[in-house]
């Protein structure tokens, strides 16, 4: 089969490599469509560990069963399915009181050494699928993974509705995070970026204001339009300059949540973190939950990002990574279809 192999930072070549061999409890799936994530880039880049040359990447997909194994009941060939690729071992204590998110023994397609889904087919346990509807295209399909994040951040950290919200990083989840904010009557909502045709996507998408990082200082600017600052603000971008930018912009008695993972070490203010009692909080990707609400939520047809993916076929990989990692323009989502 036609494979996209990361080879090197900032290598992707096109190769042929064997069919997965399916084990107990899998399927063998044909992608239909995938995404780039924000990890494939770090990946792509050389700067994950966890992620080697010689491994497949990809995990955001919408496939169509090609063979079950014979343990597999309830699903059959030719079957539509969005996969879930954060694969939990279901024992241990986090996974019994359902934060599969933290399970002790998680694995991640396209991490490790697990080929992704950049190629014609994936292996997946059969638990990890979840049926899509005719009604949802392949392009929206495709989000259900990415979104499932931010379903995720939303019911872990705002029990209540804030009076303004603050992302920082107008990228794929700082603009998911925007649209489901919008979607929840949140107003106003900030956006604050470098990329000046990302923050005109984001104003389309409903932010009221946003705000260019390179021009202006972000934080000054949020709280000139929101006296004190933002109640609640989300950093998706995860840099130092944006975790600092993101402690400086939250209000006095307001919420931070973390989840952007651009650089692993960074610091902040703490003393007038504690003085102003803003809360710090982080989210980490999904549990089954989460991304059966974010399918649904596809699927009820209230959101939309699809006017701003690009899709692309394979043997286009390299040009691809290249463009969203050094200039992504407007495009949110690029998207392969093997």
């Amino acid at each position: 089969m036609k494979a996209l192999m990361y080879t090197a930072p900032e290598r992707v070549e096109l190769t042929d490599v064997p069919e997965p061999v399916l084990q107990p409890g899998q399927v063998l799936l044909r992608i239909a469509a995938t995404g780039i994530c924000g990890s494939d880039i770090h990946g792509f880049l050389g700067h994950s560990p966890r992620r080697k040359p010689g491994l497949i990447l990809g995990h955001e997909a919408v496939a169509r069963i090609a063979q079950t194994h014979p343990s597999v009941t309830g699903w059959k060939s030719g079957q539509r399915a969005a996969i879930n690729p954060l694969v939990s071992c279901g024992t241990c204590a986090a996974c019994t009181n359902g934060r599969q998110n933290l399970c002790e023994r998680w694995w991640l397609l396209g991490m490790d050494r697990v080929h992704g889904t950049f190629a014609e087919f994936v292996a997946a346990p059969a638990s990890q699928l979840y049926a899509v509807s005719d009604e949802l295209s392949d392009k929206e399909a495709v989000f259900a993974e990415p979104l499932a994040n931010i379903v995720h951040l939303f019911r872990i950290s705002m029990h209540e509705i804030p009076d303004s919200l603050a992302i920082f990083g107008a990228g794929p989840i700082g603009t998911l995070a925007l649209a489901v904010a919008k979607l929840r009557g949140i107003a106003p909502v900030f956006v604050i970026d470098k990329n000046e045709k990302r923050l005109e996507a984001a104003k389309k998408i409903g932010a009221d204001h946003i705000i260019n990082s390179a021009r202006e200082n972000a934080a000054e600017a949020v709280r000139k339009l929101s006296p004190g600052g933002a109640e609640f603000v989300i950093d998706a971008a995860g840099y130092d300059a944006t975790r600092r930018g993101a402690a400086d912009a939250c209000r006095k008695g307001g919420r931070i949540v973390l989840i952007g993972m651009g650089e692993n070490d960074s610091g902040l203010p703490w003393i007038d973190v504690i003085r102003d009692e803003k809360s710090v909080l982080t989210t980490f990707c999904y549990t089954p939950r989460d991304f059966q609400t974010a399918l649904k939520l596809l699927e009820s047809r209230r959101l939309n990002l699809t006017p701003w993916t690009e899709t692309r076929p394979l043997d286009e990989g390299q040009a691809s990574f290249m463009k969203m990692t050094y200039d992504p323009g407007a495009t949110l989502k690029l998207i392969f279809t093997p």
